[in-house]
């Protein structure tokens, strides 16, 4: 009897055992499957984002070679757009899309990439892009659209905690949901989708060296002193140092809404601000909180500081200001300025771009601003023209004539060089849900 209980006894171990074994090779098996999900997912999404920025910027360098006659920024464009078109087919042929999909897409990408490439041998010769390429490049350009906004679309699902991989049958890739979501029949032409660029050169820090700061040391003493003039009423304690590129002393200033703000050790400038929290109600117009801006500037000891540029999101005003002396826009030295139309208040501030750059430096020109105006495309409706300073490209600053132009629904900044008269940079308002921005 003993030996019968002994060996059920091991048949229930055994049994145990295998249950056990067979229990941990399904955990693992289903974590290592869930792994692979994830990694699978993270790719696919990796790829769809890389090929929605390729579209969006293929639509817009495609707008921008409409609206340009000068051959170097054209040859620059036409060089964009082909490495648009080589990124886009690279990342959509990684998508779990279906064949006709995949070739709906491509098909498109090749015929953009093979036109591009003939008007850049034409380019190479010296030859401008005729009335009948424009025309082409327009149709495609709204083919282009329409892609884009399908791609987007289906985009605004993913950072909803979106999963592609919940519309995909690997079984009958033709029946996948997550094919029929792109690239559909009815796309909506007048939805372009967000950009991240937020004006005329509001990125332009283009000197390693700091020079403009005055040549004064602060003490922690000065600089409160100076934040009690500018934030009248306001308690103000200091919070301590910061090193770096630029060295600060920083506050917390407590009012309606309570702020960080840095004042720079040399010259005693307010480099920063950033604000802890924001009303609702909106009570100031988009006007007066321009108004208040360039009035805070002024309060701040900068001369001459004037609006280029504002876009509002809620109850938050975005507005870039520049210096503008004798009708010439010194873009390099722009200060970004944040305003709470809720409270009235400023409450973002950002004058790295002004402490960096700010030097006296007069506008240059060889060419009067009619005789660079012909260099705009005739396609295009000049609205106005202005006097700036700009970043160049690709080192320093140079002087340069701003025409702001129409076409169609578009509106461009185009920068012609006053010393060469050559085009010096092109760019494109983008409406966005954020606003508009510029790229």
């Amino acid at each position: 009897m003993k030996n019968k209980y002994k060996l059920i006894g091991l048949l229930l171990t055994a049994v145990s055992a295998l249950f056990i074994i067979f229990l941990c090779l399904f955990l693992s098996y289903f974590n290592t499957c869930k792994t692979y999900r994830n990694q699978l997912e993270n790719l696919y999404e990796k790829n769809y984002y890389e090929t929605v920025s390729a579209i969006n910027s293929l639509e817009v360098n495609m707008s921008k070679l409409v609206a340009t006659t000068d051959l170097k920024s054209q040859s620059e464009l036409l060089r964009d757009i082909s490495e648009n078109c080589t990124t886009c087919s690279n990342n959509i042929g990684l998508l779990p899309l279906s064949y006709n999909k995949v070739t709906e897409i491509n098909s498109l990408i090749n015929t953009i990439s093979g036109f591009i490439e003939s008007l850049s041998l034409a380019n190479l010769d010296g030859d401008e892009i005729g009335e009948e390429d424009f025309n082409q490049l327009n149709s495609v350009h709204s083919r282009v659209q329409e892609v884009q906004y399908d791609l987007n679309l289906y985009l605004n699902k993913l950072k909803a905690d979106y999963n592609i991989l919940d519309d995909v049958d690997f079984n009958n890739s033709e029946q996948n949901l997550f094919s029929g979501g792109l690239v559909g029949s009815e796309s909506n032409l007048t939805k372009i989708p967000t950009l991240i660029y937020d004006g005329p050169f509001s990125d332009s820090v283009i000197n390693k060296e700091i020079k403009g700061l005055e040549n004064v040391e602060y003490t922690v003493g000065m600089a409160e002193e100076k934040l009690h003039s500018i934030f009248s009423g306001f308690a103000i304690e200091y919070l301590g140092d910061s090193e770096g590129k630029f060295s600060t002393y920083n506050f917390d200033v407590k009012g309606d809404v309570d702020l960080y703000v840095s004042v720079t050790k040399l010259g005693g400038f307010l480099l920063n601000i950033t604000a802890f929290g924001s009303g609702d109600e909106i009570k100031l117009s988009t006007e007066d909180g321009v108004a208040l801006a360039e009035a805070f500037a002024s309060d701040c000891g900068l001369k001459n500081m004037y609006s280029v540029w504002y876009q509002q999101t809620g109850n938050i005003l975005y507005v870039n200001l520049a210096p503008i002396v004798n009708k010439v826009i010194y873009y390099p030295d722009l200060i970004k300025v944040k305003v709470d139309l809720s409270y009235g208040l400023v409450v973002g501030w950002e004058g790295v771009n002004y402490a960096t750059n700010h030097v006296d430096r007069s506008f240059v020109s060889s060419v009067g601003i009619l005789e660079a105006q012909e260099k705009i495309s005739p396609i295009l409706t000049v609205t106005e023209r202005n006097f700036t300073i700009i970043p160049d490209k690709y080192v320093g600053e140079l002087s340069a004539y701003e025409f702001i132009c129409t076409w169609k629904n578009y509106t461009y900044y185009i920068y012609i060089d006053s010393v060469t008269g050559e085009e010096a940079n092109i760019l494109r308002v983008v409406n966005t849900t954020n606003g508009d921005l510029l790229m």
